[in-house]
């Protein structure tokens, strides 16, 4: 068995062809075909595999970046988490106030209302390489894998908090305006000089905010205050400093006289006096030093009331003249008036014997008190008396006094404060008194005739009347209708009928000199 089959395998069958042998070189191209088949699919399986393993896993491709934040290999969610983290938590931007470069700080994003998307910025990274067919993917992948993919984050602006951001700094960045103004204190002026203000313009700068978040939180990374300038409404008060340094230093003399007294009040009061009548008002655009009337009068009423009870000067008389002080430095002095006074009727008076006492006619307590005519005096009784000055029924000249002494029958004679004059002089003798009092030169009689002891009195000054059909007077030695002169030689004492008795040259000069209204105070 072994023979024979070797015997067949020894022998080959009639007619089978033997297969040729293949060429060496043959042989090697197919083996360098099969490897370079090898080593062309592999890396294109190997870009397949990793474009696969990202599409599987769902992370984000190679070289995707959001503004050079890498988030390859990260999965959306953990992509957000760091661009949340970075961009709206450790990232700042600077408030810029436009108007002073130098005034700026540093603030989260999200205070002034912006914000990165970090869920939207994520998936556009995400999105990078996907949604558009295998072949288009890979060529995306392959691209951002070489040369990188930027995104830009998604920001957006919240408008509310914004305004609610620029509203807080705006009352922190306001500087008020400083309007041109003054302050009265301790009678001195302050002058506060005009001052420019700013305010921020709301408005404006949400608008540039609203324009483009995008660039302001990445590119510029700063927010604008957009500030407004704000002029004062008031430039300017040296108009009204000028107006307050006149009155404060006009230093008025209010003047007052007093016809019974002789006294001349001089009130001059200090410019911290005057600045408590001063008022500054503020119309619009405009300082205003104006005059407090009710302040004024106030100080002229405590002027008045410093005078007593029994006398006062008329207070409107009074402002008027403050005013004109304060204004021009220029007013008439005022004169002091007196008020009634009253008297209780002691037992045996009478209205003569009364006015003797008080210095007045009978006839003037008359008038103060009519129905003492109709039912006379009682004791106990309370009638009014005159004011002191109310036998001065004449416009009084200041400047100008007449002093008779009876005790001393003497004549004084004043101009200005300064006695030019001084005369002996007769008075009433008992029976016939001169009455003392206030009284004042009435009238002027070159010579004047007493029918009723027919005498002729020269130079004859009236100045009051003893009863309503007498008056006496002041004048020069009488001369009776048969040519003979009186008292020239009992000057010196009592002689008259009430009147005052002078020489005649004495009484002549008088005459010129003295005009109606001088007072003449006769003394007890």
């Amino acid at each position: 068995m072994q023979t024979a089959i070797a015997e067949k395998q020894a022998v080959p069958k009639e007619g089978l062809a033997r297969p040729p042998k293949m060429a060496a070189w043959k042989r090697a191209l197919i083996a360098f075909s099969g490897a370079s088949f090898v080593l062309a699919v592999t890396p294109i399986l190997l870009i397949l595999g990793v474009y696969f393993y990202f599409m599987v896993t769902g992370l984000i491709m190679p070289g995707v970046q959001v503004s050079g934040i890498p988030l390859e290999g990260l999965t959306v969610r953990q992509a957000s988490a760091v661009l949340d983290q970075v961009w709206n938590e450790e990232y700042s931007i600077s408030i810029v106030d436009m108007s002073d470069a130098s005034l700026e700080w540093e603030v989260l994003p999200s205070e002034i209302g912006l914000s990165v998307d970090a869920q939207i910025s994520a998936e556009l990274a995400y999105a990078r390489g996907r949604g558009a067919g295998v072949i288009t993917g890979v060529r995306h992948m392959i691209d951002t894998w070489l040369n990188g993919w930027a995104i830009e984050p998604w920001v957006s602006l919240d408008t509310i908090t914004a305004r609610s951001a620029i509203l807080t700094w705006a009352s922190e960045m306001h500087i008020a305006t400083v309007d041109a103004d003054l302050i009265l204190r301790d009678g001195e002026i302050i002058q506060i000089a005009a001052q420019q203000g700013r305010r921020l313009d709301i408005e404006a700068t949400l608008d540039l905010l609203c324009a483009d978040p995008t660039s302001l939180l990445l590119k510029y990374r700063f927010a604008p205050l957009v500030m407004r300038p704000v002029d004062p409404a008031t430039d300017d008060a040296a108009q009204a400093v000028a107006q307050a340094e006149h009155l404060l230093g006009s230093l008025p003399s209010i003047r007052a006289y007093d016809p019974v007294t002789d006294e001349l009040f001089d009130w001059t009061p200090s410019r911290l006096e005057i600045s408590t009548w001063l008022r500054i008002e503020r119309p619009e655009g405009d300082v205003q030093v104006v005059l407090d009337s009710d302040r004024l009068a106030a100080y002229v009423a405590s002027l008045n009331a410093s005078l007593g009870e029994e006398r006062e000067f008329n207070l409107a008389e009074g402002l008027t003249a403050a005013h004109l002080e304060l204004q021009r430095g220029d007013s008439e002095t005022l004169l002091i008036h007196y008020l009634p006074t009253s008297y209780v009727v002691q037992r045996g008076d009478t209205l003569v014997t009364i006015g003797l006492q008080v210095g007045f006619p009978y006839w003037k307590i008359l008038e103060y008190n009519p129905e003492v005519a109709v039912r006379g005096l009682s004791v106990g009784r309370v009638i009014v008396m005159p004011p002191k000055d109310a036998m001065l029924a004449l416009p009084v000249v200041m400047n100008k006094r007449i002093v008779i002494s009876i005790s001393q029958q003497r004549m004084w004679v004043y101009q200005d404060g300064v006695m030019i004059s001084n005369y002996i002089v007769s008075t009433g003798i008992p029976s016939s008194p001169t009455m003392a009092g206030i009284f004042q030169v009435q009238s002027h009689y070159l010579n004047a005739y007493a029918s009723r002891w027919d005498l002729y009195m020269p130079h004859f000054l009236g100045i009051y009347d003893a009863t309503p059909y007498l008056e006496n007077g002041i004048h020069g030695l009488p001369l009776l209708s048969s040519g003979v002169r009186l008292w020239g030689n009992v000057l010196g004492r009592p002689a008259s009928y009430g009147c005052i008795i002078l020489t005649l040259d004495a009484a002549e000069s008088l005459y010129e000199w003295a005009d109606d209204g001088v007072v003449v105070e006769i003394r007890r």
